[in-house]
């Protein structure tokens, strides 16, 4: 099985990265916490944490990260770290970013029991979660820039598209004010199975 993927380019204090293991990848979002220092730092450090790691132990990489402020930069972040193959989808995370499982007739909100706070880089409890194949779904991978900014229904709607690429920069117009500004930094990862 193969993925397609679609990462809108992150600015401000987002990371995120798609690594190709195995049969499957590796999905990587973090947030830098805004108003504080080191958040791109600590987003960076989660970001290259993950692409290092040879495990799916994710809770476990996020709380020695969470323990080593020095690597974070002395910053925070949330985080979303998942691994993606024929078997299912298997992550953690950390804060308000978020990881759904959009299908053709309802929405899985993987993320669902995170803790929002406290973040990696000040005592984070990392959340594991669980699901089957992406089947004929669509991964959405998506911090607060995105999230809290649209409706559930509005996002679902755009990723549901068949252009992936299309579907990421329209996501990000979905929030976008009139001043042309974002209201917050936004990251997106989109991944559908190819056959």
């Amino acid at each position: 099985m193969q993925f397609a993927v679609a990462v809108v380019p992150t600015t401000g204090q987002d990371r995120a990265a798609v690594f190709v293991r195995g049969e499957g990848l590796v999905i990587v979002l973090a947030d830098g916490a805004g108003g504080t220092a080191g958040g791109a730092a600590a987003a960076s450090a989660i970001v290259e944490g993950v692409g290092a790691a040879s495990g799916e132990a994710w809770g476990d990489l996020l709380g020695e990260l969470d323990a080593d402020p020095r690597r974070l930069g002395f910053g925070q972040a949330t985080a979303v770290v998942l691994s993606l193959d024929p078997r299912g989808i298997r992550g953690a995370s950390v804060g308000d970013s978020g990881a759904w499982l959009i299908r053709a007739d309802d929405v899985d909100d993987l993320t669902q029991a995170q803790q929002r706070k406290p973040l990696v880089g000040s005592g984070g409890s990392p959340v594991p979660f669980r699901t089957g194949p992406v089947g004929d779904g669509t991964l959405l991978v998506a911090s607060d820039g995105l999230l809290h900014y649209a409706k559930q229904a509005a996002i679902a709607a755009i990723a549901r598209g068949p252009d992936l690429e299309v579907a990421a920069r329209q996501l990000v117009e979905l929030v976008r004010l009139a001043s042309g500004a974002l209201p917050d930094d936004v990251s997106i990862v989109l991944c559908r199975a190819t056959r």
